[in-house]
């Protein structure tokens, strides 16, 4: 299986962030949830992978080439959506398609028509005048209608309801079929990973936390909740963090406190990729 995309020790520097020494590699074929509360890299990283900002120490490759020397045709072959209209909002649905079909040589206007319907995307009213949800869904068929092979989502999802959130990850499902295709995903809302996402990139404060198989991550980790005087007794080589509450102690632990818990009767259970993003960002570590 070849990477699609390859980031190694990318740093970037502002005054007041860092994003330091991120490495990390996508698969062909795979989808890659980029993790991490507000103001933890994701977009920085983002904006360095489509050389919108110049990275201070690294190197990024896309297709195999210097993400910085992409071609015209490889770079088609990018799709990119953010959480915000990138659309002439003065255009309507036909107009959308007139303008890039001059634009992309692999434009598919019958692709395009048929997302359109299946998103439930008025056709008669401009850009400007969609609901936001309706906008992001306009930006998500234009990516997708010139055939990509890596799609860039930065927090898309996040103005869908809950149905249609459910179409467009299908729609992702989809386009991994071809093992040619890929889709780094950044996004909050972690349940959307856990349904389609094979791998997890988790980043806090500009800093790599781990970059992982989904099931692995979520198979080889126990959330364990529990009084102090039975967390003061497990072995804490095995803990990631923790958190004192009220009542207890939450814990993110390595399954191989399992059988001790077990023995124990002391209370676990499968986390979330929520639960192990916020555990990591807010607790002890």
């Amino acid at each position: 299986m070849s990477n699609i995309l390859e980031i190694n020790n990318v740093s970037k520097s502002y005054q007041n962030f860092m994003l330091q020494n991120v490495s990390f590699a996508l698969p062909e074929g795979c989808i890659m949830g980029l993790i991490g509360i507000n103001g933890a890299g994701k977009t920085t990283l983002i904006n360095s992978v489509l050389n919108l900002i110049r990275i201070d120490q690294g190197d990024i490759k896309i297709f195999g080439m210097e993400h910085g020397n992409l071609t015209t045709d490889a770079k088609e072959k990018l799709g990119v959506v953010y959480d915000e209209n990138c659309l002439p909002e003065g255009l309507n649905i036909k107009e959308i398609c007139n303008v890039f079909c001059r634009i992309y040589k692999s434009w598919d206007e019958k692709l395009y028509y048929s997302i359109i319907e299946k998103m439930e995307i008025p056709s008669s009213v401009s850009i400007g005048k969609m609901s936001r949800g309706n906008k992001i869904k306009v930006n998500l068929v234009v990516a997708l209608t010139h055939h990509p092979r890596l799609l860039i989502l930065d927090e898309i999802t996040a103005s869908l309801d809950p149905i249609m959130r459910n179409n467009v990850l299908a729609i992702f499902r989809e386009f991994v079929q071809d093992e040619k295709n890929s889709i780094l995903f950044s996004s909050h809302i972690t349940t959307d990973l856990e349904n389609v996402a094979d791998y997890i990139t988790f980043i806090d404060n500009g800093k790599l936390i781990f970059s992982m198989n989904k099931d692995s991550l979520l198979d080889d980790n126990l959330l364990i909740r529990c009084k102090e005087s039975e967390f003061a007794r497990l072995d804490k080589t095995f803990i990631t963090a923790y958190e004192n509450k009220p009542n207890g102690v939450i814990a993110l632990a390595s399954n191989q406190l399992k059988q001790y818990c077990l023995d124990e009767l002391i209370n676990f259970e499968e986390p979330t990729i929520e639960e192990i993003m916020l555990l990591i960002t807010k607790g002890v570590r």
